[in-house]
This record gives structure tokens, C-alpha cells and sequence, in this order.
């Protein structure tokens, strides 16, 4: 009987051992859920935990300058530095540049993240080329 104890005991620590480890190479990225697919959006974290969601419906780009996010988020009675976080998906590109410098201009301290749906990662455009 002892013995039948034993095994089933070292047999439940082996499958233990196997779930775990299978569930920390599953682990997923917080950013995930938030782009289900391919097409382009951006999500607008407000400071107070406020999210809004932009979209053009495309895969390669969204229309949104710092100008139209400001009215936008006045409607609101928000302002640009209530913005905790900018992040969309894809690559951080030259429009991406223009649209983070145009936002710190209009008083933005947030993170602009970019979530990379290949890699599962995400990255802050400040660490990129030194931003």
C-alpha cells in the first residue's frame, strides 16, 4: 500500500513539474488581448485608467495627429497630459517620430509603446535609436 502511495505521489510531482513548466512557456504578453488581429489601432491610456480605442480599419496605418487626439480628448475634459499611454501595433515608424515629438510638444509624459504581434513583445519608442 505504501508503496502504491509512493508512486501515485511521484507520479502526481512529474505531471506537476510538466504542467508548470508547459505553463511558463505559454506565458502571454499583457498587450495581447488588445490586438486580436492585424488590423491597425491605437489605444490611448488615460492616467486614471480611462481607455480609448482608435482604428481605421487598415492593416498598415491609422490617421491620427497629436492635434485631432487634443480635441479629441478635450471633449473628454482630458488633456494631452493626462495620457499615460500611447500603444499600437507593428513597427515604430517616421510618422511615429513626428507624432511623439508633436505630442511632448503638447505636453505628453506617457509611454508611446509598440506592441509586436510576431514577437509578442512590447517596446517603448523612447528606447528605440536613443529616442
Amino acid at each position: 500500500m505504501r508503496f502504491k502511495i509512493l508512486a501515485l505521489g511521484l507520479i502526481f510531482l512529474l505531471m506537476l513539474g510538466f504542467v508548470l513548466s508547459a505553463e511558463k512557456k505559454k506565458q502571454t504578453n499583457f498587450w495581447q488581448k488588445f490586438f486580436p488581429n492585424l488590423l491597425e489601432r491605437v489605444y490611448i491610456i488615460m492616467k486614471d485608467g480611462t481607455i480609448f480605442k482608435h482604428t481605421g480599419h487598415e492593416e498598415r496605418f491609422i490617421r491620427l495627429g497629436a492635434g485631432i487626439l487634443e480635441e479629441t480628448l478635450k471633449k473628454k475634459s482630458y488633456k494631452i497630459k493626462d495620457v499615460a499611454i500611447i500603444i499600437h501595433r507593428r513597427e515604430f515608424s517616421e510618422s511615429d517620430w513626428r507624432f511623439y515629438r508633436d505630442l511632448k510638444g503638447r505636453r505628453f509624459n506617457g509611454l508611446f509603446l509598440l506592441y509586436c504581434h510576431r514577437m509578442n513583445k512590447t517596446y517603448c519608442l523612447e528606447d528605440k535609436n536613443g529616442g
